[in-house]
């Protein structure tokens, strides 16, 4: 694998030059508005930059990227426009991935090298941008400094005011509304992506022509309360177009204050993230095939004792008495039900299925999970621990959703003991709340491996993708409980899983959303 992400890196370095004139023609400027050789070298050494870090040629990949945005201060690149500027690591990250979708097609790369290379690339790209925006924020608060010393604050000349507008208008999904909602004014992307024209939007509320029917009440009650309260909103939302349509936004909602401090009106910076919601979900997919995969083996195990048992019955059973006979149909009739239930727990996972949040007893999950791994676990030399104080631990959540997630933390604590150990289970009630507490005592991980626990693509695990936890955290969000971590090196790891108590408003059965 480390081969593919060289030669990847390799093959960015020889079509630099390719890629930036690519990049540079993603732009709309005209060769009056922006140097565009001057340009074109500056993406050019950021493909450069991005290749020898693939290529491992040295270990100062972030200086690099330093050296290549300090260029960008010293000279500003001659005229290219703030959101041209802003734009170029979006651009760059789509020609990169669709370099990495050819070779993916043309099998010259695996999944697991995709998966490495975007690893590698994400944070640098992440460090290029933020160089960027520090820059720019610096810049800004010079200029506030200076507007301040000199009392001209609000003297902002015509020039500004015409940069910025062009800056939201031509790099983002931009809109203004008055404090009912009502759109006032809409930018030409904001058109594009709604595929109303403006006649069509102007005057109507916001919330009404776009809702999707995703979010719920409380979700959109919320904003607005914030946005009245004069507090600015960050988030993605889930939009529909004119055509029946869906597709994601990443939103900053900033109102504007009176001198009642009431808000008068409010602007919606956005940006299309649709094409990231669909990763986000194919990566989704590809977590749950794979614990899917990792948990056939240990089933097939299990599967294969109580056949072993019914088809030693069946071939002495017409040569049995009649009371042995009906004991042996007894047995049978155990095993084969054992098998059905084995079965159809691991169907239940792995069949793609519409997610219904209804009432569940977290207890009996846990208790069929344990006896799913159970014979991996023996295999192991790992010994689960139960302490259910709650027996009847009710919450509102997704069955499937919450069985992913106790599988991959069991796991988890499996991997964790190499060389056997215990694996201790606890439930208890803290409050309104649902207090489970899965604990190894095993390797265990140090400060700095905790606080990165979750992240995409950071696992401890020489084979792991580290999505795992991610999913885990995922789906504990949206069932409105949280998940916490302590660990101790050579000691072992507790995660503790807190979820609200079921209360019996919530509806029996409540269709949440579709997905895998």
């Amino acid at each position: 694998m480390d081969d593919d992400i060289k030669r990847f890196g390799s093959k960015i370095i020889r079509e630099s030059e390719w890629l930036a004139d690519k990049v540079t023609q993603m732009h709309d400027s005209t060769p009056s508005e922006i140097n565009h050789q001057k340009y074109k070298h500056w993406v050019k050494m950021l493909f450069l930059c991005l290749g020898n870090a693939l290529c491992k040629e040295n270990n100062h990949s972030q200086e690099q990227i330093k050296v290549w945005s300090n260029i960008f201060e010293d000279t500003q690149i001659a005229e290219i426009p703030l959101h041209e500027t802003l734009a170029t690591i979006f651009h760059t990250r789509a020609a990169l991935l669709d370099l990495l979708d050819h070779g993916t097609k043309n099998n010259e790369l695996s999944s697991n090298s995709v998966f490495q290379i975007i690893k590698e690339i994400d944070p640098l790209l992440d460090y290029a941008s933020h160089s960027i925006t520090s820059f720019c924020t610096k810049s800004l608060l010079n200029t506030k400094i200076t507007l301040s010393e000199t009392n001209e604050d609000l003297n902002i000349t015509l020039r500004e005011m015409k940069d910025f507008k062009v800056a939201l208008n031509e790099a983002t999904i931009f809109t203004i509304t008055d404090p009912n909602d009502q759109i006032t004014y809409v930018n030409d992307r904001f058109c594009n992506i709604t595929q109303y024209s403006r006649e069509e939007l102007i005057g109507k509320s916001h919330g009404d022509i776009l809702n999707s029917g995703y979010h719920s009440d409380d979700f959109i009650k919320k904003i607005q309360e914030d946005i009245h309260n004069g507090v600015v909103w960050k988030g993605e939302i889930c939009n529909k177009a004119k055509d029946g349509s869906l597709y994601w936004v990443d939103v900053t909602i900033v109102p504007f204050l009176d001198k009642e401090g009431k808000a008068y009106q409010h602007i919606s910076i956005q940006y299309d993230i649709t094409e990231k919601k669909r990763t986000e979900e194919m990566l989704l997919k590809s977590e749950k095939l794979s614990l899917v995969g990792e948990l056939a083996a240990g089933l097939a195990h299990e599967i294969r004792n109580p056949l072993t048992t019914v088809k030693g019955l069946v071939q002495i059973l017409q040569s049995s008495t009649e009371e042995k006979r009906e004991l042996y149909t007894d047995i049978i009739l155990d095993e084969i039900n054992r098998i059905n239930l084995i079965v159809s727990e691991f169907m239940v996972l792995a069949k793609p299925h519409a997610v219904y949040f209804s009432e569940l007893n977290v207890t009996d999950i846990l208790k069929t999970v344990i006896y799913l791994l159970e014979a991996e676990a023996n295999l192991k030399n790992v010994v689960f621990m139960d302490d259910f104080s709650v027996e009847e631990a009710h919450v509102f959540g997704e069955k499937n959703q919450l069985t992913q997630v106790f599988i991959n933390l069991f796991k988890n604590a499996m991997e964790a003991l190499p060389h056997g150990g215990i694996i201790r289970v606890r439930t208890r009630r803290s409050g309104d709340n649902i207090v489970l507490s899965i604990e190894d005592n095993g390797v265990g991980m140090d400060e700095e491996q905790v606080k990165r626990i979750g992240e995409p693509f950071y696992t401890t695990k020489e084979t792991g993708t580290g999505l795992g936890l991610m999913v885990s955290y995922r789906i504990i969000q949206n069932h409105k409980g949280s998940m916490t971590v302590q660990s101790e090196l050579n000691k072992g790891t507790s995660f503790n899983i807190s979820l609200p108590i079921f209360n019996g408003q919530q509806n029996k059965l409540e269709e949440k959303y579709n997905e895998v």
